[in-house]
């Protein structure tokens, strides 16, 4: 009975996670930017972005990309005052430009530099606002720790070089740009110059006002960079024959920052609801815990379903495991594979759920290898030993703990109800006159079940092994009113056993 009330508790905590996980998920779908008539194609995306190209801008991008490439927009806008970035948050979201079928342009509104410049690169068009400046794309490395920009060995400081070169080269390529420009761009050592006028000499990194952007230097027949200068989004829009359209602008939002907060701290969040599970399993009843343990590793998926990490098939993988696992322990004999099933499962969520679904089926560019997913699975895995550090330490702890506490004394029996304490069993003395006698399982033992011996129902379980229905069992051992059964071979009793004897009557 006990072990089915444990199936039944970690079945009831499952389907009240996942009922509560998908219905945020809805919601937050729900409350995604969808202005009336999102479909039409009269429709343009304006993205934002404003200062540090980091981890959290991501998940405006993800977001707005996500239903670009869902809804079909007319274009997408990337306005762009930014001082640079991280490159791996920059490859993403060049992959995400790439990803979609619609036109994007870069809006320079005053500022894209470093990764910015790159980002500009990587669209249809580019457009300068008055006074804005674009270029000084050359990669640098900052020591996290403090002290500003690392001194790097030549051939490092080369090898950087050459990667950002053939990315800048390849997107050049692609969208109609010249390609001594944009590697100027990035490495100082070459200069550049059009015909006879030189726009920056050796030794110095290309940055291009927007006047010199849109200049054309004979014998070029199309400016250098940008294709106009313009005041603000809808005079952009008039450059792009899309005059009127509808302006659906994505920024942060509240649900955006909180999913910062969550990630950061997300492998606290994951060891904290498992501990808070475990003090719910091993104690009775359905409290406090469970319902802490739950609603920490909602906060958990909602931040990184949010942040665009985990989908709502990490999570349902996830309780699946959970619930693989709970049968294996509370059902099942032994451990066996419905067991490595479930931790399979439930590591495979947790893991996915850190690992970004970044788009991968666009052409790479030529020279650069394909978006790197295994720098976001080393990041995960990192993340989960975290996690998984914390909670074994914490599981630890309270192994210690718990069963000190008066609260966990009070809910559970401390004691064993020996004869010597004074606990006697009114049925002891006639069941352990069965002991050695046989009879017919009358319902499957798994372990529990009901057996005929000598003509009388008794409640059994059996030795630890399953026993079909109408087998032939016999009576090894008595533990008060607990009577323990193992199967017998179904061949008749010669004479004289103890299957044929009868029961003495008191």
């Amino acid at each position: 009975m006990n072990r089915w009330y444990n199936v039944c508790k970690v079945v009831a905590v499952t389907v009240t996670a996942l009922v509560a996980a998908l219905t945020v998920a809805r919601c937050r779908a729900a409350d995604a930017p969808a202005p009336a008539g999102l479909n039409s194609a009269k429709n343009v995306f304006v993205l934002p972005v404003e200062g540090p190209i980091d981890k959290s801008m991501l998940f405006v991008f993800r977001r707005a990309f996500k239903q670009a490439k869902a809804t079909q927009p007319a274009a997408v806008i990337v306005m762009l005052d930014t001082p640079g970035g991280t490159l791996r948050e920059t490859e993403e979201i060049i992959a995400w430009m790439r990803s979609i079928k619609v036109p994007t342009y870069a809006f320079v509104n005053p500022r894209a530099l470093s990764a910015g410049a790159i980002i500009s690169l990587g669209t249809d068009a580019i457009f300068m606002s008055p006074g804005s400046t674009i270029g000084s794309a050359m990669p640098i490395l900052i020591n996290p720790i403090g002290g500003g920009v690392e001194q790097l060995p030549p051939e490092v400081m080369e090898k950087m070089l050459s990667a950002v070169r053939a990315m800048v080269r390849g997107l050049a390529q692609e969208n109609g740009y010249s390609t001594d420009l944009a590697v100027a761009m990035v490495d100082p050592k070459v200069g550049f110059k059009v015909g006879d006028h030189v726009v920056c000499p050796p030794g110095q990194l290309l940055n291009l006002t927007a006047k010199e952007a849109i200049e054309i230097i004979p014998p070029m027949d199309k400016p250098l960079l940008a294709r106009a200068m313009v005041s603000d989004i809808p005079s952009l829009l008039e450059q792009v024959d899309l005059k009127g359209a509808n302006i659906v602008r994505f920024e942060e939002e509240a649900a955006d920052r909180l999913a910062r907060y969550i990630t950061m701290i997300g492998p606290l969040l994951l060891a904290l609801g498992v501990l808070c599970l475990y003090i719910e399993f091993k104690t009775p009843g359905f409290g406090l815990p469970g319902i802490a343990g739950i609603s920490l590793l909602l906060v958990y998926f909602f931040g990184h379903f949010v942040a665009g990490l985990a989908g709502i098939e990490d999570i349902f993988l996830v309780l699946v495991g959970f619930i693989l696992l709970a049968v294996e322990v509370f059902l099942l004999p032994g451990f066996g594979v419905i067991g490595m099933l479930g931790i399979l499962c439930m590591l495979g969520g947790i893991i996915m759920g850190l690992v970004p679904h970044v788009p991968t089926d666009m052409p790479a560019l030529p020279d650069v290898p394909p978006l790197n997913l295994t720098e976001y699975v080393r990041t995960a895995l990192e993340k989960f030993l975290v996690s998984a550090a914390l909670g074994a330490v914490g599981i630890w702890a309270l192994s210690k703990v718990l069963p000190k506490t008066p609260m966990y004394r009070q809910l559970v029996l401390q004691k064993t109800l020996t004869q010597e304490a004074g606990f006697v069993s009114s049925d002891s003395p006639r069941y352990k006159l069965f002991v050695g006698h046989v009879g017919v399982a009358e319902t499957l033992l798994r372990p529990a079940g009901t057996a005929t011996i000598e003509g009388q129902r008794l409640d059994v379980v059996s030795s630890g092994d399953y026993i079909p229905k109408g087998a032939r069992v016999c009576v090894i051992q008595t533990e008060g009113g607990r009577v323990v059964v193992e199967r017998v071979p179904d061949t008749p009793a010669p004479p004289g056993e103890t299957a044929g004897s009868s029961l003495a009557k008191g």
